[in-house]
């Protein structure tokens, strides 16, 4: 079988900071030239704005590194801090939850610490059909309903 790369997508996090970096010069340009506002407030505003684009810059970056694969009979999770991966024996439950926003979340349970994997990691139908098999290969401790 072909080793699939599940990619985390980026767009639904960067377009409210897309339209925020957008919008806010305009409002600092109303507020600068318009308002007449003190030069050292306007400075405040600007400093802020810039720090926040580089946050989202930031955001950005890491979220396009992030990635996920089942490699070798292991759980393979990418990102620009490296690589950590999984195996079964680690691996205690995994679980499938629903949001309230009718998403779905699954949440990999292992001794140390949880690992997540959201709809925002494409192609997600994909990646739950893969780790369906992988549990059942490896008789993992889940709540998916077996078909």
């Amino acid at each position: 079988m072909e080793e699939q790369v599940y990619s985390y997508q980026v767009k639904p996090l960067l377009i409210p900071g897309g339209l925020y970096l957008v919008i806010t010069p305009l409002v600092l340009a109303v507020l600068h030239y318009g308002l007449k506002i003190a030069a050292l407030e306007f400075n405040v505003l600007r400093v802020i704005y810039l720090l926040t684009a580089l946050g989202i810059a930031a955001i950005w970056i890491y979220g396009r590194s992030k990635n996920f694969r089942v490699s070798d009979n292991q759980l393979v999770f990418g990102s620009l801090r490296g690589e950590h991966s999984l195996s079964p024996a680690e691996i205690r439950r995994i679980a499938l939850f629903t949001t309230k926003q009718g998403k779905e979340i699954v949440q990999i349970k292992t001794k140390k610490q949880d690992y997540y994997l959201s709809d925002l990691y494409f192609p997600f139908p994909e990646l739950m059909t893969e780790l369906e098999q992988y549990i059942s290969e490896n008789e993992i401790r889940t709540n998916f309903s077996r078909a």
